[in-house]
């Protein structure tokens, strides 16, 4: 066929591509290769046209597609990594840490590719250069753990839900429980399903005997106590205004 509105077949697109990575998922395909794979499928409904446009009249570029597949594969990953469909809790911060631990590991990847994984969750990497969790070494990024940033995990007010996921691993590594839970107080992370959601989903991803992977399960295993503490201290406080 001649020419498609760009807008009338992204449901196909989108479609077709989680059909495939459904697929590739339950294969056991993940990583970099999961994004690579999806380019196939998008191609495929892509082109069956001369021509895709724009409501403006501008053509759609090869370019313009492959930033809407990358978007569609996180948004799907993510949904297999956090086991729901259902995102609006996550910070594009959270987003990014989250996809590049399941897609490389504590590997170091080129920036130019990193970039692509934080623009389709919607983050600007370059305002996170050596601040926060993003490290930058000449032409290439890694993703910081607890232990790696160290001090200066708490040179700053947290800035997402990995900053306080890490300081809470950095409490329970020193033994400081009490620290710790009032980190989740002060922040509502004690009480934010999102936090623990994300905090379950990196242990699972993290490698076994992984040091993060420890200190993100030690964080998990106050949740219970964490929540019934807070919502004990919320029905006094009502009982007491009451």
């Amino acid at each position: 066929q001649e020419t498609a509105y760009f807008s009338e077949i992204k449901d196909e697109i989108v479609s077709r591509v989680q059909e495939k990575l459904e697929q590739f998922w339950n294969e056991g395909i993940s990583g970099a290769d999961f994004f690579v794979s999806a380019i196939g499928p998008a191609v495929e409904v892509f082109g069956r046209y001369a021509r895709v446009e724009k409501l403006s009249g501008e053509v759609v570029s090869v370019r313009e597609l492959l930033e809407f597949v990358r978007k569609t594969v996180s948004e799907y990953a993510l949904s297999r990594i956090m086991q729901s469909p259902d995102l609006g809790g996550l910070d594009p911060a959270t987003r990014f840490y989250l996809l590049f631990r399941w897609a490389y590991g504590r590997a170091t990847v080129p920036f130019d590719e990193a970039r692509k994984l934080a623009q389709a969750v919607g983050l600007e990497l370059s305002a996170y250069f050596n601040r926060s969790f993003v490290a930058r070494d000449k032409g290439n990024i890694k993703c910081l753990g607890p232990l790696e940033r160290n001090k200066k995990l708490f040179e700053n007010e947290p800035e997402n839900m990995i900053d306080i996921l890490h300081r809470g691993a950095i409490y329970w590594e020193r033994g400081e429980t009490s620290v710790l839970k009032e980190l989740l107080k002060e922040t509502g992370m004690g009480e934010n399903p999102a936090f623990w959601q994300t905090a379950q989903a990196l242990s699972e991803i993290l490698p076994e005997k992984d040091k993060e992977k420890l200190m993100v399960q030690g964080v998990l295993s106050l949740r219970n106590g964490v929540i019934k503490h807070e919502k004990i201290e919320s029905k006094q406080v009502s009982i007491f205004e009451g």
